[in-house]
C-alpha cells in the first residue's frame, strides 16, 4: 500500500465512529438549529482529523534518517554564519499547534548551538535562544506553531479592531487561542515580514521588467496618519508591577500606488499597492521607490505623483523620476485638488468678511483653480498682502511654489488623477480603524509590523505577504560571541 494512503487510512480509522455519528446527526436534522449544530460537530472533527494527520506526518519525517541528516546540516550551515557550532543532543518531545488550533506531540531531534572555539566570553542569550528542532525548522514550525497557524492568527489580528475581536473571529472558525499566544504568533509574522521587506529593498537595485505597471499610467499618492507610540523609561515599576513608559504621537506615512485607465478611472483589474512606515522622509522615499521598481513602473508610460503641499514630498519628486529613468514628460507632480480648495476655504475663514462675500470670493477662486489660472489667484493674494503682509505670509509662496502642480484644466483634459482620495481612504482603513484609538499605544516596531500586514490585507495582496514571510521563516541563531570574536570568526 502507498505510504500516503496508509497514513490517511490510519488517521481516519481513529475518527471513523465519531464521524459516522456526526454525519447521522446531520442527516436526521429537522430544523435549522439541529443542522447547524451537526455541521459544527463535523467541522470540529475534521479539524481534529487534520491535526492527527499532521502529527503522523511530522513524526514520520522526524524518524526519517535522511531527512534528519539534511535538516541538521541546514541549521549547522546557518549557525556557522553567526559564529555558532550546532550539535545534535538527541530527541525530545515537543508540542506543535496546527492550523486548526489543535496541539499534537512529536518526538523529534533537537540541536543546540554554542560559540565556536574555547574560552570565549558569552553574551546575553538571544530572543530565539540557542536550541532548534532541525526537522520542524525545515518546515517553518517555530514558536511551537505551524506557519499556516501563524499566518491565520496574524491576519485575524491585523484585520480585527482589537485582540479580543480577533480571538472571537478565530474561535468562530474553531481556533481557540489565548491573548498572549495570539500576540506572540502575530509578532513573529510581523518580524519576518519586515525583515523580508528590508532584504528585498536592499536587493532590488533595478526595476522588474514586465511588471504589472509596465506600459500603464501609474498614480502615486502619499499621506500621513496619526497613532500613539510608547517607549519604556528607566525607573522602578509602579504599584502593581506596571513598568514606566512615555507616550508620543507619531505620523506614519502611507503610500498607495494604482493604475489609471485611459478613461481616467482606476483600473481595478490590478490591485492597488498599499504600504507604510513610521520612518522619516528618506525612509518613505526608499519604500516608494522599491514598490515602483518591483511593480515595473520604470516602464510605465506615465507616472503621476499626487499629494498635498508638503515640501518634503516635492523635494524628492525629481529624484524619484530620475531613479525610475523616466523622461520629464512622463512624470507629473500634482497637488491634490481638494487640499488646494481646503486651503482657500481655511484662508477665507480667517478674514473679517461678511459671509455672503466670503462665499462668493471662494467660489470665484475655485473657478480659477479648476481653470488652472493660478496666476490670477496669486494676484489676489498679492493685493491682500498689501494691507496684511504678516497675516498671509505663507499664502503667496505656496501658490507660487506649486504653480505648475495646479494646472487642473490641463490634467482633466488629459484624464489624469487630481485627487488623493485613494491614500486618504487607505489611511482610514489601515491606520485609523486599527492602530489609532483612545488608550491605544504601540511600540514602534509592532506598529510598523501591523501597518505592513494590514496594508497587504486591505489591498488584496495578502498572498504576496505570505510568500515573502514563508521564504524567510526559519531559525535565526543569535550570536553569543563578543563583536571582536564575531569578526575573528
Amino acid at each position: 500500500m502507498d505510504r500516503n494512503v496508509e497514513l490517511f487510512e490510519q488517521a481516519v480509522a481513529a475518527f471513523r465512529v465519531r464521524l459516522t455519528a456526526a454525519l447521522a446527526q446531520m442527516r436526521e436534522a429537522r430544523d435549522a438549529a439541529a443542522f447547524c449544530e451537526a455541521e459544527r460537530q463535523v467541522r470540529t472533527l475534521a479539524i481534529k482529523l487534520s491535526a492527527a494527520m499532521a502529527q503522523s506526518v511530522l513524526q514520520e519525517l522526524s524518524d526519517d534518517k535522511e531527512r534528519v541528516r539534511a535538516a541538521i546540516e541546514r541549521v549547522c550551515a546557518r549557525g556557522v554564519t553567526r559564529g555558532i557550532t550546532v550539535r545534535s543532543v538527541g530527541r525530545r518531545k515537543t508540542l506543535v499547534r496546527t492550523v486548526g488550533g489543535e496541539e499534537v506531540e512529536v518526538v523529534t531531534p533537537y540541536a543546540v548551538g554554542q560559540p565556536r572555539g574555547s574560552g570565549k566570553k558569552r553574551q546575553k542569550r538571544g530572543s530565539q535562544g540557542t536550541g532548534v528542532y532541525p526537522v520542524l525548522d525545515q518546515l517553518g514550525i517555530s514558536g511551537r506553531s505551524t506557519p499556516a497557524l501563524r499566518l491565520l492568527v496574524s491576519r485575524a489580528m491585523c484585520e480585527a479592531n482589537s485582540v479580543a475581536s480577533a480571538r472571537e473571529l478565530l474561535a468562530a472558525g474553531g481556533v481557540e487561542i489565548d491573548h498572549k499566544r495570539a500576540l506572540r504568533l502575530t509578532y513573529m509574522v510581523t518580524d519576518d515580514a519586515l525583515r523580508a521587506r528590508a532584504q528585498a529593498m536592499v536587493s532590488l537595485e533595478q526595476g522588474e521588467d514586465g511588471g504589472p505597471f509596465a506600459g500603464r499610467r501609474v498614480v502615486v499618492t502619499v499621506d500621513g496618519g496619526r497613532l500613539q507610540t510608547r517607549r519604556r523609561v528607566a525607573g522602578r515599576p509602579k504599584k502593581g508591577g506596571r513598568k514606566r513608559f512615555v507616550t508620543e504621537w507619531r505620523e506614519p506615512k502611507v503610500l498607495t500606488l494604482y493604475v489609471l485607465g485611459e478613461d481616467g478611472r482606476r483600473d481595478r483589474a490590478i490591485p492597488s499597492v498599499i504600504d507604510g512606515t513610521l520612518g522619516n522622509a528618506d525612509a518613505v522615499y526608499k519604500l516608494l521607490l522599491y514598490h515602483l521598481r518591483r511593480m515595473g513602473a520604470h516602464q510605465a508610460t506615465e507616472v503621476m505623483l499626487v499629494a498635498d503641499g508638503a515640501k518634503w514630498i516635492w523635494k524628492r519628486g525629481d529624484e524619484l523620476r530620475q531613479a525610475l529613468g523616466l523622461a520629464p514628460e512622463q512624470f507629473q507632480e500634482i497637488v491634490d485638488y481638494f487640499h488646494a480648495v481646503e486651503r482657500l476655504g481655511d484662508f477665507s475663514k480667517t478674514q473679517d468678511w461678511k459671509e455672503e462675500y466670503r462665499i462668493g470670493w471662494l467660489a470665484l477662486q475655485k473657478r480659477r483653480l479648476k481653470a488652472g489660472k493660478i496666476e490670477e489667484i496669486e494676484a489676489v493674494f498679492r493685493q491682500i498682502s498689501k494691507r496684511d503682509p504678516e497675516g498671509i505670509a505663507t499664502q503667496l509662496p505656496y501658490w507660487e511654489r506649486n504653480r505648475e502642480r495646479l494646472r487642473y484644466a490641463s490634467y482633466r483634459e488629459r484624464r489624469m488623477a487630481i485627487g488623493s482620495g485613494a491614500v486618504e481612504s487607505a489611511v482610514r482603513r489601515v491606520i485609523n480603524l486599527r492602530l489609532k484609538g483612545a488608550s491605544i499605544f504601540w511600540t514602534e516596531e509592532h506598529a510598523e509590523g501591523i501597518l505592513h500586514l494590514r496594508a497587504h490585507a486591505k489591498s488584496g495582496r495578502w498572498n504576496e505577504l505570505e510568500a515573502s514571510v514563508l521564504r524567510i521563516t526559519g531559525w535565526r541563531p543569535t550570536s553569543r560571541l563578543r563583536r571582536a570574536d564575531q569578526e575573528a570568526a
